[in-house]
């Protein structure tokens, strides 16, 4: 899709801060708005307390009465750790170990938001809005040993969505949205301990004794083994860039929403989102590791496949100034099996098996109207992980408990500012990664330990006209 100069500086300024991680599992992010924060995205397709229903249930436009205005976002205060120990072996002798430590994996990042909801009359609304589902950024020092693992990975999206609702009867109401989803990536590994592992060899009589008889043993020529060796770098360096993917595409989903009234005081809602398949190309693509010779530039390509989730919702209002909510939600991560990167000739040239499965998010909340200008909020919500057997350290992912306050504060009847803060609690993790190079001569080995905490900030504006 060709796009023309003004839509390519707005989009690239509103993908600066949108990627983040250590929000959500593996990397979708729930932060669509402010006052959901600060009950833990609790009954989020069931309240429509502001123009966020656009990016949650569509159908909950039928409750407005007037247009309204909402933009702000959430900033993400991420604090994942790594610890551990890399190995690097060649046919089996151990040749080099690192370290595999890095702090703050996971930089600070902002995530937008913005929606507009008009009526048309009792039984039409439209909307439209701006908000970030998915995105990633984790970043490991250019010296990092187990760069074969960790390096640069950063994914940012932009969903922009247009909505349209319908109230069926009394009780229910249907609405259905269209979102075009504008994304970018980059994926980049560096050779870390390989630079320590071949300067041994080449270097050390007795891990050359060590390797010839190992090859002796397998029946593999010795003739060339050096030179194989050599094929990851006559000259590498802990930085040197192995595998740099990059690139941007354009994809397109759908999402739809039930909702049904009890009363004006107790509703239930229904909300799905389609999945969605993002086909990014490479013109300069770059890898050693699959051709295990040299450095080979090509056009690649890298499809990343999206997963579809459904959440089922519910609001009761208990008391004149007390409302409680609840939220459940199922993700279909296991659509997400590798990330398999080719190019045009059929080389590999990326490849990161990933495993995901499916994964719920309970959470519960409340909304205490303590005047008519402030409300205040709470919640508490589980994330699981969507990770399976393949823990990665590029995709930081564990098990995440939520905490979270909020407010909101009503200058006039209809202009009002969200404040939201939650506090992130991940589980600590063990995991192992490895990769084969050099057709199996290579082998690098991370052990890993890792731990993560997320501090989330809010501020919305909202204006009704």
């Amino acid at each position: 899709m060709k796009t023309n100069k003004f839509t390519n500086m707005f989009l690239s300024t509103l993908l600066l801060g949108a990627a983040t991680g250590a929000s959500a599992a593996a990397f979708q992010l729930a932060e669509v708005s402010t006052s959901g924060l600060g009950r833990a995205y609790a009954g989020e397709a069931a309240i429509a307390d502001n123009a966020a229903v656009v990016a949650t249930n569509p159908a909950l436009m039928s409750l407005f009465k007037q247009n309204e205005f909402s933009a702000g976002g959430v900033y993400i205060d991420s604090k994942i750790h790594m610890d551990g120990q890399v190995k690097a072996k060649v046919l089996g002798v151990e040749v080099a170990q690192g370290s595999a430590k890095q702090r703050n994996v996971v930089p600070g990042s902002f995530i937008p938001n913005m929606y507009f909801v008009a009526p048309i009359n009792d039984k039409f609304a439209i909307g439209t809005g701006m908000n970030v589902n998915f995105g990633l950024k984790s970043k490991y020092e250019d010296n990092y040993d187990a760069g074969l693992f960790g390096g640069n990975t950063n994914l940012t999206s932009i969903n922009l969505n247009l909505s349209g609702s319908y109230r069926i009867s009394e009780g229910w109401s249907a609405g259905l949205g269209l979102n075009a989803i504008y994304a970018k990536a980059k994926v980049e590994r560096t050779a870390g301990i390989l630079d320590t592992a071949i300067d041994n060899v080449r270097t050390t009589p007795a891990l050359q004794q060590q390797i010839a008889a190992r090859v002796a043993a397998a029946n593999i020529p010795a003739t060339g083994l050096m030179q194989r060796l050599g094929g990851l770098g006559a000259q590498i360096e802990k930085n040197t860039s192995l595998t740099h993917l990059q690139g941007n595409a354009w994809a397109f989903g759908w999402n739809a929403g039930l909702l049904y009234e009890f009363n004006d005081k107790n509703r239930i809602g229904v909300a799905y989102h389609s999945k969605v398949d993002i086909d990014f190309k490479d013109n300069t693509a770059l890898s050693y590791v699959p051709r295990g010779t040299a450095a080979y530039v090509g056009e690649g390509g890298l499809t990343l496949h999206l997963p579809s989730y459904w959440e089922v919702s519910g609001f009761h209002q208990l008391t004149d100034k007390l409302a409680m909510h609840y939220s459940y939600k199922y993700t279909e991560w296991s659509r997400l099996k590798d990330l398999h990167a080719t190019y045009n000739d059929g080389q590999l040239a990326f490849h990161k098996d990933e495993g995901y499965r499916n994964n719920s998010r309970i959470a519960l909340g409340a909304t205490y109207d303590l005047t008519e200008q402030l409300a205040l909020r709470a919640g508490i919500a589980y994330d699981e992980s969507a990770a399976g057997e393949h823990h990665s350290a590029s995709i930081p992912d564990t098990d995440r408990t939520w905490y979270s306050l909020g407010a909101t504060y009503k200058f006039t009847p209809n202009l009002s500012v969200d404040f939201g803060f939650a506090h992130l609690h991940g589980k600590k993790l063990n995991f192992k990664e490895n990769q084969s190079l050099t057709r199996g001569l290579v082998v690098v080995e991370a052990d890993y330990q890792s731990k993560a905490s997320a501090n989330l900030y809010g501020l919305n504006l909202n204006y009704r006209f």
